[in-house]
């Protein structure tokens, strides 16, 4: 008999999901307060969600969001931007680690595809998996997946734009550095990407996305899932994350809160390395006396645990910037114990660290 997860139907602000209600649900999971459980997400509004590693001071306009009511949060998870609207469904999946393969990359390639073959199967779209993490028709996105291990248990999210994106008031809201798209040919964020509407040509009603995800994913993971409700645990941590977390301190992990006013001779520079068929790192560094003072890693990371490559900044700190003595800090990493790097090598890191240190001015 197959092992029954709980299915939760939400209508969500991207925002508030993102910062508070999603990450309640994984530490309740955690815990093993709850079972393992896959929450279906419709969105109520425009909204920006940031993984853990883009500069929200670079990577977005905040004052153009300010302005327009649009919402910016971030979460522990390794993605990059995330831009919600009606029409834009978030489906998580938090369950024990036994039920996937033992690496994030291993992940996408085997859930992408299948859920392509369902999608297919269910519209006709022709879908694609597109290697690290994109299913796409025709060199368009139309869904994406991200996530990490949390310890035993995998975190993480398969997003489908089943209506066309309101790029409008989508673009104007974004600072994405053009080496983002350098290996495409779309340019802009508006021409990276699909909708399932306008792909069929047709409405798409949301029990249909919801009845597709649900055979999909039961067939993935040979389970069956039955729907819940939230738990009392779950809704108390929810409003403990509310307490805690303004959107300042969700917000904080930036250059300039990092750094500060740069001291007496000390030099910055800055350099973007877009990952072949992958996301997008830019590296930061502060330069004086021959070592890293400071470095700061941002963009577009897939890594597990999220916190690798802050972990690794803070490691470079005082290295003499010298390859060797830079390559033997960064190595570490990628023998580290369930540590995962997805996309990158110690030598494509070294390199952009030197490149950026190459730069300081």
């Amino acid at each position: 008999m197959a092992k029954e997860w709980r299915l939760l139907d939400l209508y969500v602000d991207l925002n508030e999901n993102s910062a508070f209600l999603n990450p309640a649900i994984q530490r309740a999971r955690m815990e093993g307060r709850v079972p393992d459980t896959v929450s279906f997400c419709s969105i109520k509004k425009i909204g920006i969600s940031l993984g853990f590693y883009p500069d929200p001071e670079k990577d977005i306009n905040l004052e153009y969001c300010r302005a327009h009511d649009i919402g910016v949060s971030r979460r522990l998870q390794p993605y990059y931007v995330n831009v919600g609207y009606p029409g834009f469904v978030v489906v998580y999946i938090i369950a024990g680690k036994q039920y996937m393969p033992p690496t994030v990359a291993e992940i996408f390639q085997t859930v992408i595809p299948r859920m392509a073959e369902e999608f297919n199967g269910r519209w006709g779209t022709a879908a694609k998996y597109r290697p690290f993490n994109d299913m796409e028709v025709g060199g368009r996105k139309v869904s994406w997946m991200g996530g990490s291990f949390f310890g035993d248990i995998w975190s993480g999210a398969s997003v489908l734009l089943v209506k066309p994106s309101p790029i409008d008031k989508i673009n104007p809201a974004l600072n994405i550095p053009p080496e983002k798209f350098a290996d495409k040919e779309a340019k802009t964020a508006g021409e990276r990407a699909v909708s399932l509407e306008e792909l069929t040509g047709r409405p798409i009603p949301l029990d249909e996305v919801r009845d597709a995800y649900r055979e999909s994913l039961e067939k993935i993971f040979g389970v069956k899932l039955a729907l819940g409700c939230l738990s009392e645990a779950e809704m108390k941590y929810e409003q403990e994350n509310r307490e805690k977390y303004s959107p300042e301190i969700l917000l904080a992990r930036t250059e300039r809160k990092k750094f500060g006013p740069l001291g007496p001779g000390v030099k910055r520079g800055e350099s973007i390395w877009k990952v072949p068929r992958g996301g997008l790192i830019r590296a930061v560094i502060l330069v004086k006396d021959g070592g890293i003072q400071n470095l700061l890693f941002s963009g577009n990371v897939l890594c597990s645990p999220v916190t690798a490559l802050e972990e690794m900044e803070e490691c470079l700190k005082g290295v003499p910037l010298e390859e060797g003595s830079i390559r033997e800090k960064v190595q570490v990493f990628y023998g580290k114990p369930n540590y995962q790097l997805t996309g990158t090598t110690p030598d494509d890191l070294v390199r952009l660290v030197l490149e950026s240190a190459k730069k300081a001015v």
